[in-house]
């Protein structure tokens, strides 16, 4: 539900002023093939068949709500406070985010150090 709530065409008109085309995966372009040969970003995205959605992922959100017995959540999403587009990028994913029903968003900006300390522990 997360994923198909990220307006990634939204976080790159904000961080990028619509410089830059939307995430199609992890792997960026050119970075790896396929057995074939072919771009393996290309055929990830192709695979996955992302397309945000919000309509199917507050449906998908509320089912996962309830299967998991709750009616409130808080998400906190940590980002680099020394990198210039991260606060833009949260921003963007918080207004998505929290159209999820029973989603609250919150923000934590710490140095990139610190922030790889916290995914480590």
């Amino acid at each position: 539900a997360l994923n198909l709530a990220t307006d990634r065409k939204g976080i790159a008109k904000s961080v990028s002023e619509g410089l830059d085309s939307a995430a199609t995966g992890i792997t960026p372009a050119g970075l790896a093939l396929t057995s074939t040969g072919g771009d393996f970003a290309k055929a990830a995205a192709k695979a996955t068949a992302y397309a945000y959605n919000i309509k199917k992922a507050k449906k998908l959100f509320a089912e996962g709500m309830k299967e998991a017995g709750l009616k409130k959540l808080t998400l906190t999403i940590e980002g680099s406070s020394d990198s210039t587009v991260t606060k833009s990028t949260l921003d963007t994913l918080q207004q998505s985010w929290s159209e999820l029903p029973g989603l609250t968003v919150k923000e934590k900006l710490v140095p990139f150090k610190q922030r790889l300390l916290d995914q480590e522990n």
